[in-house]
């Protein structure tokens, strides 16, 4: 592939116009974007990436997927949240469609924001570990009891498992712990089903991205609505929506009320494209936060 490619450039930027939207939703009190988060920088980073986006048949995202389904994603990453520049979410094309969808670290951000989560670490565990945990028939909990490693076993591609060590914010602990059967089975759900050169070549961090995925998932979705009955004080001072807030965004503004964006004329402009991670699957419903992959 040449360095400079022709690429047809919508003249209506349809970033800023899910702009002009996010902030309709803002005025009429429907949307709370976090405090530390700002659209407008997210959205043109985000159009930055979208134009040098293809699919393996070399189809740019910007040419070949809907204006609705680019803006709808668009408008997602903005409700969540989300940084494409700091690799907090991905944009996947599923024929003509477009998705955003969190990365590990993006789920991070979502359970931290959403779910209470303090800290969030993991570990690969390798074949010669001493590995050991136990669960509190009281609380349920899973505890690591001893992990030892040798300086040998580390890097190793013989993985046998993961596990996240979780701290909340109310001061509990928790620890998810996948053996090897159950991560490649969720590599399995993914676009590359597990043989990705990074996969291959990095199956420890692979398996940690993907505990972690499991871990904050979980927080996520069962995150409570207590945000949404503080006082106008609170809220002011917190500026920070809850899960269900983003999910009735979504369902609402998003899918029963579709966006009306006009038609883009296209001019034909030389963009300097690099190299772009691309992943291309079957159209799946997007959720919150989207499935798979948890690698």
């Amino acid at each position: 592939m040449s360095e400079n490619t022709q690429v047809a450039q919508v003249k209506k930027d349809i970033s800023a116009q899910v702009l002009q939207k996010v902030q309709s939703f803002q005025e009429a009190g429907e949307l709370t974007i976090p405090k530390d988060y700002i659209p407008a920088n997210a959205l043109k980073s985000a159009y930055i990436i979208l134009s040098e986006t293809k699919n393996r048949d070399g189809k740019l995202a910007l040419e070949h997927c809907t204006q609705a389904s680019i803006a709808e994603a668009l408008l997602k990453m903005v409700i969540w949240g989300l940084s494409p520049l700091k690799k907090q979410c991905y944009f996947i094309m599923y024929g003509n469609r477009l998705e955003c969808t969190p990365d590990y670290s993006g789920n991070i951000a979502l359970a931290k924001r959403y779910g209470g989560l303090k800290n969030i670490k993991a570990q690969a565990i390798f074949k010669g570990d001493e590995f050991q945990f136990e669960v509190d028939g009281t609380t349920g909990r899973k505890k690591i009891v001893k992990h030892s490693q040798t300086l040998e076993n580390l890097g190793s591609t013989d993985v046998i498992g993961a596990y996240a060590v979780i701290e909340m914010e109310n001061g509990t602990h928790d620890v998810e712990i996948m053996n090897i059967k159950q991560i490649q089975a969720s590599w399995q759900q993914g676009a590359t089903n597990g043989a990705s050169p990074a996969h291959k070549k990095f199956p420890d961090q692979m398996a940690i991205k993907t505990v972690i995925n499991r871990a904050c998932k979980l927080i996520i979705r069962s995150s409570d609505d207590s945000a949404l009955m503080e006082s106008e004080e609170e809220e002011a001072a917190k500026l920070s929506p809850t899960e269900s807030e983003v999910k009735q965004t979504i369902q609402q503004n998003a899918n029963t009320e579709p966006l009306d964006f006009e038609e883009a004329q296209v001019v034909e402009e030389v963009v300097d494209v690099s190299n772009s991670k691309v992943v291309e699957g079957n159209t799946t419903e997007m959720q919150f936060p989207t499935e798979p992959p948890f690698a």
